[in-house]
């Protein structure tokens, strides 16, 4: 999970980071055994790249090991290669044996690369596979018909990708009163 700041918009991914900070973290905490798999998966899956991972998420270094220099490319070049090796990094964890769930909170606070990436993941020449859930959260009253999360999400839908909102409401008294009785009954 990860959550977006309104004070760190001028961050790309931030909230991606991290989620996958944590991720990491998680993966470390894995026998050796795991570990080495891990590794392989992910070196097969990165490729020559594995640097531009380690430039976002320090702590995968420690499972893939020190990585070679990338070469310098132009803005719209490094921009593409960040997205294939992102795609590539996430569909290691995308899997029938171990799906994954991305939760990033405050959607209504990414920044616009977050937004092109998620958009580009979810409708890419090769989407990720089905084991993939990403579940975004946004205040309802700091958007509007023009803001950049609501055209992605159209953007989405309209290339027939699988968008479902949930709009929740306030709690009733009647439900609050509920749920601090089911509380303190334990």
């Amino acid at each position: 999970s990860g959550k977006f700041d309104q004070f760190q918009r001028n961050i790309p991914y931030s909230a991606l980071i991290t989620a996958f900070q944590g991720l990491v973290r998680q993966l470390l905490t894995e026998s050796k055994a795991k570990l080495q798999q891990w590794r392989e998966e992910l070196l097969v899956s990165l490729g020559s790249n594995g640097q531009v991972m380690i430039n976002l998420i320090s702590e995968l270094e420690l499972i893939i090991g020190s990585q070679p220099a990338l070469p310098e490319l132009e803005a719209v070049e490094s921009q593409n290669r960040f997205n294939l090796v992102f795609q590539a990094f996430i569909q290691v964890f995308c899997a029938k044996k171990h799906p994954l769930v991305i939760f990033l909170d405050n959607l209504h606070w990414a920044d616009s690369a977050t937004l092109n990436l998620i958009q580009r993941l979810m409708t890419g020449v090769s989407p990720l596979p089905e084991s993939l859930f990403l579940i975004g959260t946004y205040e309802e009253n700091e958007v509007n018909s023009v803001h950049p999360l609501m055209r992605m999400l159209e953007s989405l839908r309209q290339a027939g990708g699988i968008v479902n909102q949930i709009t929740l409401t306030p709690l009733e008294l009647e439900h609050t009163t509920q749920l601090i009785a089911d509380t303190f009954d334990s």
